[in-house]
């Protein structure tokens, strides 16, 4: 997938003029009376009761709609000129297509539509301090914001900028079926923790630097057992230097039935907790082939060893990958603990990532967002 190609967010102090397209589109055929689409979907196969809208290029006002028969027909009366075309079919715009109009070309070609998550990093306090509603310039699509993100549910695949009124903030380029979730960084605004990185080469989680823990654990259940690092379990056997990565995890096991691996670590001293209710994601960069839970997990043990926690489950795969995890979207099981992030956020004790499935699993940035360093030094809670 590909994700954002630069970012730009400076105040929205930028303007660009968006030549935003994703292909061509054009009559099957042409006269001085109107103009007729073929619209079809990937397969070639005609889309009926698709839903064509010309726009004009100039202010995106719309010049005029019609629907495709079983053939997969549009018909204009009027050939409008220096227009872009855009296609949808489904309730859901699950096909899309956005595009200039070329009366040389004889089909529109709908795709699956794209979603695009615009994350800006900002803790409640700062709402204020962002814009209400982002575009895809020269378009008619619009995020508003929710909470400190802006979403952009159905959207065609193609190259766009995005942009805060006159203000150009990044451009983006989004295949068919995407689902990108960006961070767009805004000075003053978005706050980020890095968690963990392993560049320091040891067994320390970075909030160390802010108050004192016993830094990363390995464990493991049943007929589980580690093959990275050994059966010594000395995490720092695990750091991997890259020369042209930098350091990560790496970590290899084998595992059968119903054992599970197990990574995690104290944030502060053991009852110490911390207030991590302003965290808007947690991000991680990860490569494996294994199915995993990332949980933040509550200080206080209910049983033996044994604590109440928000999780969030996820899979690996053997490209590096950003993965996106938020608070909300946990998955909620009172039998197993797992509780919805409000009712346990303000006193987060511990960080564990739980692996159910697969041999390896790589690492190689945990990021916290909505929370910063300042952040953490003023809602410690010392055991």
């Amino acid at each position: 997938m590909k994700r954002i190609l630069s970012t730009m967010f400076l105040g929205f102090l930028f303007w660009a003029c968006s030549d935003s397209s994703s292909g061509t589109a054009g009559a099957t055929s042409e006269t001085t009376n109107g103009i007729a689409f073929t619209v079809v979907d990937a397969s070639q196969k005609p889309v009926a009761h698709a839903r064509i809208t010309l726009y004009s290029s100039i202010d995106i006002s719309v010049q005029g709609t019609a629907e495709t028969d079983s053939l997969g027909k549009a018909y204009f009366d009027t050939l409008a000129t220096d227009v872009f075309v855009e296609g949808i079919a489904g309730e859901d715009s699950s096909l899309m297509s956005w595009s200039a109009l070329d009366t040389n070309q004889t089909e529109i070609q709908l795709l699956p539509s794209a979603s695009l998550t615009v994350r800006t990093g900002a803790a409640e306090a700062d709402y204020a301090k962002l814009i209400e509603t982002l575009a895809l310039g020269s378009t008619p699509y619009t995020a508003v914001r929710n909470g400190s993100d802006y979403v952009f549910s159905h959207v065609p695949a193609g190259a766009f900028n995005v942009v805060a009124g006159d203000s150009l903030i990044a451009s983006v380029s989004l295949e068919k079926g995407d689902v990108a979730d960006t961070l767009f960084r805004i000075p003053d605004v978005t706050r980020e923790f890095i968690f963990e990185d392993y560049d320091d080469g040891d067994s320390l989680n970075n909030l160390a630097k802010v108050e004192p823990n016993y830094g990363w654990y390995l464990g493991f259940s049943d007929s589980a057992h580690w093959v990275r690092p050994d059966s010594n379990m000395r995490f720092t056997d695990a750091i991997i230097d890259n020369n042209s990565q930098g350091k990560y995890l790496s970590l290899a096991f084998t595992k059968y039935d119903s054992s599970y691996i197990l990574l995690g670590t104290h944030l502060g001293l053991d009852t110490g907790y911390y207030d991590l209710s302003s965290l808007t994601a947690i991000r991680l960069k990860v490569r494996g082939d294994c199915e995993f839970s990332v949980a933040l997990e509550h200080y206080r043990e209910v049983g033996d060893n044994t604590y109440r926690k928000s999780l969030w489950n996820t899979q690996a795969t053997q490209e590096w990958t950003e993965i996106v995890l938020r608070p909300g979207q946990e998955i909620l099981n009172e039998e197993n603990l797992h509780v919805p992030w409000t009712e346990i956020s303000k006193e987060i004790g511990m960080f564990t990532i739980f692996i159910v499935q697969g041999t390896f699993l790589e690492i190689d940035e945990i990021v916290f967002e909505g929370i910063d360093s300042a952040t953490l030094e003023n809602t410690t809670s010392r055991p």
